[in-house]
């Protein structure tokens, strides 16, 4: 007779590869944050507790070490969000670093009421997988240290301790902050400085390699898609940034993406996260359940990031050939307008003496991001607004940013037409030259100034009382520029419009692009 046992499923399965994807597969882990002491590498990450569709349910962090990166050991919680005695909850992303003998931990939590909004701390340990202990009895940054239209935007620590000992500390969503740090590690040394990077989210990790400064980050979230991880570089922490573009792309099953930069014994590595895990009880990954994972990174002759393919194999296998970046071409503006981009990040009022504005302070009145893809898929993006006086105009400046740029199959046209009287914003007179305007060519940069000077011998004059209207078109779902939009209506004598429908926020009020216009010296 025959006896035939039926055994669980997971019994039945093929024992993972080490070093294959995800990386650890004992819970579901977030945020990797690596640190080398030694021959040994430790990975901090977050711990996903979330059940069905909850949000992010993380309660502590955890530590794992490795000596050949493909297998690891778990040493279980470190540290809970509680045991900072001014914090409730939250055990969001953060890194350790090593400095003079101890170990410092910066990571994101939900201050009390005394100081209500996110909130970093940062505890100290003699021993890299700990105990840690609140090393100040305080939040190093609370909400009210970051003024603007933001409550959540003190999250995600990233700490750099240079060659020369200068300690930098960078976080935010979505608007990166910078500081320096004293000596100590746990206050900082002066003021906090807000970084403009192109398509920036959040999720931070400076770094630096041979003389060159890199900010890898999560990207593009605010733009209304999946996170994707792109890099600037810089001579400085303090800038400027050069815009470098994506790594790589959405990863499966998670709308998040956390990057992990490590040097290891001779190679480069990227850590990050995704949604794929089951475990053995059957809990499958999710967007709040989340796995870390890990890739070959390698960088190219002139210092670049060369993209990176996410796999299953990980590093179980050999690494695969670089392959650079494609070039890509943004094309070119018509001869009738110059385009200058980037004059000042996150900008708190107009430069100079405009003759007409939407707003008087950009970023805080206008936080939020309109592109193509906005509403269902836009071709054009408009603003009407009617002069108070006679307008011989020279320039136009938006507050825009971030998005792919022009080329690829991303065109982009300004027109600005008089409408005269009549309603509704389709139709008038076009006063650029070209029919439906002048086609332009835009990089990505971040949020900030997008001006447009007029190089026509003949003023564009416009007229006190009549009504003209300001649009941007462009191919409906593409990511080629976000325009920012407040969240009411500020400027009255005008409203922003999508191909041709007015604009609204969330309930359901107008809302208007924040845009000036110069007159001719």
């Amino acid at each position: 007779m025959l006896l035939c046992i039926a055994l669980p499923g997971g019994l039945l399965a093929a024992e993972p590869v080490p070093g294959s994807n995800p990386l650890l597969r004992d819970v579901f882990t977030a945020d990797p944050a690596p640190l080398v002491v030694g021959d040994t590498a430790y990975l901090y990450v977050g711990h996903d507790e979330a059940k069905g569709d909850e949000f992010f349910r993380m309660n502590d962090w955890r530590v794992y070490s490795s000596r050949d990166l493909k297998h690891w050991t778990s040493h279980g919680a470190i540290m809970k969000p509680t045991d900072f005695s001014w914090a409730v909850g939250e055990a969001w992303a953060a890194q350790a670093v090593q400095r003079n003998g101890r170990f410092y931990f910066y990571t994101t939590v939900t201050h009390d009421d005394r100081h209500p909004g996110r909130a970093i701390g940062v505890a100290v340990a003699d021993n890299p997988l700990g105990p840690f202990k609140d090393a100040r009895g305080s939040a190093l940054v609370t909400d009210q240290m970051t003024p603007g239209p933001y409550n959540w935007d003190d999250i995600d620590p990233t700490v750099l301790v240079d060659d020369d000992g200068t300690a930098w500390l960078a976080w935010g969503n979505p608007v990166l902050h910078l500081a320096r740090l004293k000596p100590n590690m746990t206050e900082l040394d002066g003021p906090i400085e807000n970084i403009a990077l192109p398509n920036y989210t959040e999720g931070p990790w400076l770094s630096k390699r041979q003389g060159l400064y890199y900010l890898t980050y999560a990207a593009m979230a605010h733009q209304g898609v999946w996170e994707h991880l792109a890099y600037a570089t810089a001579p400085s922490p303090r800038g400027p940034w050069t815009y470098r573009g994506l790594i790589t792309g959405p990863v499966k099953n998670s709308y998040t993406i956390h990057p992990g930069l490590l040097d290891f014994k001779g190679r480069s590595y990227l850590l990050y996260h995704n949604g794929t895990l089951t475990l053995p009880d059957g809990q499958t990954g999710a967007g709040a359940r989340r796995s870390v994972t890990i890739e070959y990174l390698h960088y190219g002759a002139d210092g670049g990031i060369l993209p990176i393919t996410q796999t299953e194999a990980g590093i179980s296998v050999p690494p695969p050939p670089a392959a650079p970046a494609p070039a890509v071409d943004y094309g070119r503006s018509d001869p009738a307008v110059r385009v200058r981009q980037f004059a000042q990040g996150y900008p708190t009022a107009w430069p100079g003496a405009p003759a007409l504005t939407s707003v008087t302070d950009p970023f805080n009145q206008a936080p939020e991001p309109v592109g193509f893809n906005s509403n269902g898929g836009l071709g054009r993006i408009a603003q009407t607004f009617v002069p108070a006086a006679d307008i011989a105009l020279a320039r136009i400046s938006l507050y825009a940013g971030d998005g792919l740029g022009t080329g690829g199959g991303r065109s982009l046209r300004l027109s600005l037409r008089d409408l005269g009287e009549a309603e509704g914003v389709d139709g008038g007179t076009e006063l650029l030259g070209a029919p439906g305007g002048l086609t332009i060519a835009y990089q990505p940069q971040g949020a900030g100034l997008l001006s447009f000077e007029l190089a026509t011998a003949t003023p564009v004059l416009l007229k006190a009382g009549r009504r003209y209207v300001l649009e941007l078109s462009g191919e409906r779902q593409a990511l080629t520029v976000f325009l920012r939009a407040s969240r009411g209506d500020v400027y009255a004598a005008g409203a922003a419009h999508g191909d041709g429908q007015p604009l609204k926020d969330r309930s359901g009020a107008a809302i208007d692009l924040a845009f000036a216009l110069y007159d001719r010296p």
